[in-house]
């Protein structure tokens, strides 16, 4: 595998959804993290604030349902391109206070927009497929307009949607990530593998591929197929699994602690040489912490990986 040199992996932060609801937000369908938007942002804003001081150096708006076909079955479709931009403000709100604290650090951080399946990430069976690159393409422009310093197409399942929003997201001057969703064969949650997906994107240029959203013990076998169908790509490779388990009689939030959680994913990024890493559903402010910790032992490694994934990620100049 060709991989660019990396000092240690960049972290990225960890859950949005799960973490308004922890903190008491509303999030009920359809709407789910989205009503935070409009009844919480300070809410959403303070998530953000603390991702960043527990040591997140990516952190990733709060857009994962403002799609207007996600908007209009709560009635508020008319409202997808107010609320998309709002979440980019606070993002960027988040960041600037961080600078109070490190000026530095802030400097160096960056802000994914993130761009969802349009239908239920769990379910890619009801996919639009090649169909959804219009919505997709109107969130992307959004965000890009926003002022969002990347574009992050996320917990996707299924290749043909996932290859229509990375169409979409190219052509407006901003790196894309591509991150998908990995059952425990290694393969998409539609059953396809990841050598067919990269073969899918290879006439695309994507920043960064990452498995997300996935059960942490399903990474044994998710990442290394990751790694080979990688091949000989240039693209950056990473993963943010969420914290729980299938079980049976129902799903466990968090089936590792925090500490057990790092520890895991840090050592699946050495021994694959993975450059982006971070936590998704159940994950909070401490899960970010516990990997900082794991992922950087040594000392400078943290402003190294910071350093290196702001050189390759511009920052937007400020809008608005």
């Amino acid at each position: 595998m060709s991989v660019r040199p990396w000092p240690a992996p960049a972290l990225l932060d960890g859950a949005m959804g799960t973490e308004l609801e922890r903190r008491g937000a509303r999030m009920d369908a359809p709407l789910w993290s989205a009503h935070a938007l409009v009844e919480a942002p300070e809410v959403v804003r303070a998530i953000h604030l603390d991702y960043l001081r527990a040591g997140a150096q990516v952190i990733t708006t709060n857009t994962f349902r403002t799609h207007a076909r996600n908007l209009a079955a709560g009635g508020r479709a008319h409202e997808a391109a107010a609320l998309t931009e709002r979440a980019v403000r606070l993002a960027r709100e988040a960041r600037d206070l961080f600078a109070a604290d490190d000026a530095a650090a802030a400097a160096e951080v960056r802000i994914a927009g993130s761009i969802s399946p349009l239908e239920d990430c769990f379910r890619p069976q009801d996919s639009p497929g090649v169909q959804s690159g219009p919505e997709h393409r109107a969130m992307a422009e959004t965000l890009a307009a926003a002022g969002c310093d990347l574009l992050l197409v996320e917990t996707m399942g299924r290749v043909d949607e996932a290859v229509a929003a990375v169409s979409a997201a190219a052509g407006l001057g901003l790196p894309v990530w591509l991150a998908v969703v990995c059952r425990g064969d290694g393969r998409m949650l539609a059953g396809e593998s990841l050598a067919e997906l990269v073969a899918a994107l290879r006439a695309l240029s994507v920043q960064a591929l990452l498995v997300n959203c996935t059960d942490l013990a399903y990474l044994a076998t998710a990442i290394p197929a990751l790694v080979d169908a990688a091949g000989q790509t240039d693209m950056l490779l990473g993963t943010y699994p969420h914290t729980g388990r299938a079980e049976a009689g129902g799903f466990v939030t968090h089936a590792v602690t925090a500490e057990v959680f790092a520890a895991e994913v840090a050592r699946l990024a050495r021994t694959t040489r993975l450059q982006l890493v971070g936590s998704c559903c159940g994950s909070t402010p401490a899960w970010t912490e516990a990997l900082a910790e794991a992922l950087y032992p040594e000392e400078g490694s943290r402003q190294a990986a910071r350093a290196a994934l702001a050189s390759l990620v511009p920052r937007r100049a400020r809008v608005g």
